[in-house]
């Protein structure tokens, strides 16, 4: 609450909240509705929404990478831990695989 003094009165004054349909749930930012995607339970601004999927796309980034090298060791070794194709060319055949739509379920 903010207050000023006008003729030795105090004058007290509220700023309006803003409604919460119009305010991005992560960042606090306010705008209007046609700025926001509404969820279920929350409203997501577009720059939020945008770093939101940078942040996904690095992260399936990473688990694509790590299940291609389990792909790759796996095509690599024989049953009893002896290598039966070079890594390089088991890389190519899991990237193949993977593209395919592979996916080792553990």
């Amino acid at each position: 609450m903010d207050s000023f003094t006008h003729h030795n009165q105090i004058m007290k004054f509220t700023l309006p909240e803003p409604d919460p349909r119009n305010v991005c749930n992560f960042c606090g930012g306010g705008g209007s509705k046609d700025n926001l995607i509404q969820g279920k339970a929350a409203y997501i601004c577009f720059d939020c929404s945008d770093l939101a999927k940078e942040i996904a796309d690095e992260k399936r980034k990473e688990i694509k990478e790590k299940e291609i090298n389990q792909i790759a060791n796996t095509l690599s070794t024989t049953s009893d831990g002896n290598f039966d194709v070079d890594m390089v060319q088991a890389l190519v055949y899991a990237n193949r695989l993977y593209k395919a739509g592979y996916r080792k379920v553990e």
